[in-house]
This record gives C-alpha cells, sequence and structure tokens, in this order.
C-alpha cells in the first residue's frame, strides 16, 4: 500500500512538472526567446514568455528574460514588475538593476531610476556601462528641469576662422554672367569673397515651473555674438526670447514654445538706401517625442514662422515646417549615438519683386544626421550630415537667364568634444558646406573651424 501510495506520488510530481513548468522541462522554450531578442524581435520574445509567467514567475533566466523583452516592447510595468522579482531573488544581478534603472526612466520615475544609476556608477562598472550611465543621468537632469522650478542655462566662449564669410562663388563676375547675362560686373561691398578669423561668445538662462499631470511652464532667453577680425561690417548680434509649456507622461513628452528671433548683422553694401542683413523672425511650435523602448526615441514637429528683413522686403516670407525624427542609442563599445531627421518646408514670399508679379517663394526638403561616438566617459567625437533641395516657386524670382532656381545644399562636419569638468566642456570642430545651384551666383563653398568651452547651470 505504501509502496502504491510512493508510485502516485512521483508520477503526480513528474506530471505536474509536465504541465507546470514546460520551459524547465523544455529549455528551448527560454533558447527561443533569447533567440527573438538577439534578432530584434521582443514583441514575440514577449508574447512567448508572458503566456509561461504564471507558471515560471520567480526563476531568475525568465524574469530577466521577459523584462528585457518587455521593456524593449514599451510594455514597461510589466518589465518593472519582472526586474524587481529578479533582484528579490539576487540583489547584486548588475544586468536587472541596469534594466530596471532604463524602465524607471521611460515611465518618467526620474527619481528612482536617478537613484540606481548612482547606484550602479559607485560599483566601478566596465567602460560601456560607464558611459550609458552618464549619457541617461544627463538626460534625467535634464526632464527633472522641466518638473522642478529653478533656473537653468549655459555660458559660452570660443575662436574660429571662417573662410567664406559671405558665401559667395569663387569667380562673381562669371557667375553673374551666366545668372544675369551681363558682362564685366565686378564683386564689390557683400558681394566680395571674405576671410577672417572670429570670436565668438552665447549665453542662455532659463526658468522652469511645474503644474499638476505631467505639464510644467517655461520661460527664457538666448543670446549670440560674433566679432571678425578686420571684418567688422559682418560682426553679428542675436537675441532669442521664448516661452511655452512642456509635459512628460512617461514615454511620451510634449512642447509647445512660441519665439521672437533678433540677428543684427550691418554688412557690406554699397547701395543708397543701404541695405543690412537684419532679420526678424516671429514663431510657434508644437513637438512631440515618444520612446519606443529606452533605446529608441521617435519625434514629429510643425513650425509656424514669420520672417521679416527690416531693409530689404523682397526677402520676407512666412514658412510653414514639418519634420520628423528618429534617435537610437546602442549599447555596445563607445555607446554610439545616431540621429536622423527629415523636414519639409513651405515658404510664401510676402512681398512681390519690382515687376509685381514675381516673388522669392520656396519649398525645401532635406535630411540630417547626427552621429556620435564615445572614447572615454568624458571624451567623444561626433559628426554631422546634411542634405536640402531648394526649388523656386515663380519663373525668373532670382536669375534673368535661368527659370527656375534649384539649389543642393550639402554640410559635414567632424567635432570633438571633452568634457573636462562636470559641467563645462571643450569643443572642437571643422564644417565644410557646399550649395550646388543651376545659378551660379549662388554656389559656392565654404570652411570653418572654430573650438569653444561651454559651462552649463542647473
Amino acid at each position: 500500500m505504501e509502496r502504491a501510495r510512493s508510485i502516485s506520488t512521483l508520477v503526480g510530481l513528474i506530471l505536474a512538472a509536465g504541465f507546470l513548468s514546460p520551459a524547465l522541462a523544455n529549455p528551448e522554450t527560454l533558447e527561443k526567446a533569447r533567440r527573438l531578442l538577439n534578432e530584434s524581435n521582443p514583441k514575440q520574445a514577449y508574447m512567448e514568455l508572458i503566456a509561461l509567467e504564471g507558471q515560471l514567475a520567480g526563476n531568475i533566466d525568465f524574469d530577466y528574460l521577459l523584462g528585457v523583452a518587455a521593456l524593449d516592447s514599451g510594455k514597461i510595468d510589466d518589465a518593472i514588475i519582472a526586474f524587481e522579482r529578479v533582484l528579490a531573488v539576487n540583489p547584486n544581478h548588475a544586468g536587472a538593476q541596469m534594466d530596471l534603472a532604463r524602465a524607471y526612466f521611460v515611465a518618467g520615475s526620474f527619481d528612482l531610476a536617478e537613484a540606481v544609476f548612482r547606484q550602479l556608477a559607485q560599483s566601478n562598472p566596465p567602460t560601456v556601462a560607464q558611459q550609458t550611465i552618464n549619457r541617461y543621468l544627463e538626460a534625467i537632469q535634464a526632464r527633472k528641469r522641466q518638473t522642478t522650478p529653478g533656473w537653468s542655462g549655459y555660458a559660452e566662449l570660443g575662436l574660429g576662422y571662417d573662410d567664406n564669410i559671405t558665401g559667395v562663388p569663387t569667380d562673381f563676375g562669371a557667375a553673374a554672367q551666366q545668372s544675369f547675362g551681363i558682362v564685366g560686373i565686378e564683386a564689390t561691398g557683400n558681394s566680395v569673397k571674405r576671410k577672417a578669423g572670429f570670436g565668438m561668445a552665447s549665453a542662455a538662462l532659463e526658468y522652469s515651473y511645474p503644474l499638476s499631470g505631467g505639464w510644467g511652464l517655461f520661460g527664457g532667453g538666448e543670446v549670440r555674438g560674433r566679432g571678425y577680425d578686420g571684418e567688422s561690417d559682418f560682426n553679428s548680434l542675436a537675441g532669442e526670447v521664448r516661452g511655452g509649456a512642456a509635459r512628460n507622461d512617461g514615454p511620451t513628452q510634449w512642447r509647445l514654445v512660441a519665439g521672437y528671433l533678433r540677428f543684427d548683422q550691418e554688412g557690406a553694401y554699397t547701395g543708397d538706401p543701404k541695405i543690412t542683413n537684419d532679420r526678424r523672425s516671429a514663431y510657434a511650435q508644437g513637438e512631440w517625442k515618444y520612446m519606443l523602448d529606452p533605446k529608441t526615441q521617435v519625434g514629429l514637429g510643425l513650425q509656424y514662422s514669420q520672417v521679416r528683413f527690416p531693409t530689404n522686403e523682397v526677402e520676407d516670407f512666412d514658412q510653414i515646417y514639418l519634420t520628423g525624427s528618429w534617435l537610437k542609442s546602442f549599447e555596445t563599445k563607445g555607446v554610439p549615438l545616431l540621429y536622423l531627421a527629415a523636414f519639409v518646408s513651405d515658404d510664401n514670399a510676402v512681398n512681390k519683386l519690382p515687376d509685381g508679379e514675381t516673388d522669392k517663394s520656396k519649398n525645401l526638403g532635406g535630411l540630417r544626421s547626427y552621429v556620435q561616438y564615445s572614447l572615454t566617459p568624458k571624451l567623444n567625437v561626433f559628426n554631422a550630415l546634411g542634405f536640402v533641395m531648394r526649388r523656386d516657386k515663380d519663373a525668373y524670382a532670382r536669375s534673368t537667364t535661368v527659370e527656375y532656381g534649384r539649389d543642393r545644399f550639402g554640410e559635414f562636419l567632424l567635432g570633438l568634444n571633452w568634457q573636462f569638468r562636470k559641467a563645462c566642456a571643450v569643443r572642437a570642430q571643422w564644417s565644410y558646406t557646399r550649395n550646388m545651384s543651376n545659378i551660379d551666383l549662388y554656389d559656392f563653398n565654404r570652411n570653418e573651424v572654430s573650438t569653444a568651452v561651454r559651462c552649463e547651470a542647473n
């Protein structure tokens, strides 16, 4: 009788193990989930694992895989619960600590995320992990500024050299002949190709005031100045005031802002009355960003601007500008960061040219990219690329010989950034720009090198 009861109990345990712990009985289940995650298919891995949660919750391997799949699938609450179960069994599980902090960040629990990241930073993590932690801590401070009343700002000083201040073609006479059919024109004033060293300075200050429901108000301003050695007509001063509201709701961010910009530059126009390069802009903008997972963010933005030139009214225009963006960080060597953006605009001229019919309305479309790679936790290199196409709407708007103007503008930027103090960094960069136009007068290339020291205040 006892033997029969023992056999019955053993059979029951075997059956229970078969029905209640299929993944433990069949390790291929966890391996399949790992494979799906390695293949960047976290949603399918999550679906495979969540079906087994009732049977396998409490197993470290299972809970960690479930947490990663949930986090990368946008199931933040499930991810937090899974990682907390891992840490309840093994408080020193570094992977679960890091991923739990990321989940807190996406959920908008910035204080909790910061506490975990700072704890990890004190444990002497590998270089890649330290660089990742630093990036998250910087992002947390930026987010917390919107939810904590107070001031933030920066100040920057720099030096540089510009080899084509006025952005004009090398052979102005030939370009004028192609563009207007006039022979013998010599470059004067703003048409002369100029080069010079420069000094620059900028500063900004902004105040944030949090409201309920994740909303906050902000307002502030920024000023930028540049002075050229021996080319004082092209010294410039720019200022901006802005204000608006922002909302953080876990992975979603909203930002509404309105502002006014003023740019002053005398220029070297030789006619009478004198035309300067002064510009005034007023704008209203709405922006939406969403974190698909801790390493990926997408965004959309829409802006309406009114741009005015006080002494050159034929250049005045109103602009509608639409942009979409994608941001991705990679937690491998160098912790690379990749940002891509595409945009289009519809620019409508406010005033006509002297013929009373033609104006300088145009359409723009382009792509931009930014890549950053960390050599050490305090030193990174970066690169930016840009390409913009311009199409004039009216015939002969910028030339008497070319019917419709078409421009292709490209930019290449390469730089190095060294954070020598907690709130201060040195940036050195070189940029090359090239505008290729079917109207030779707008065809030019330009090089600029600069270095600057910038310090943040929060």
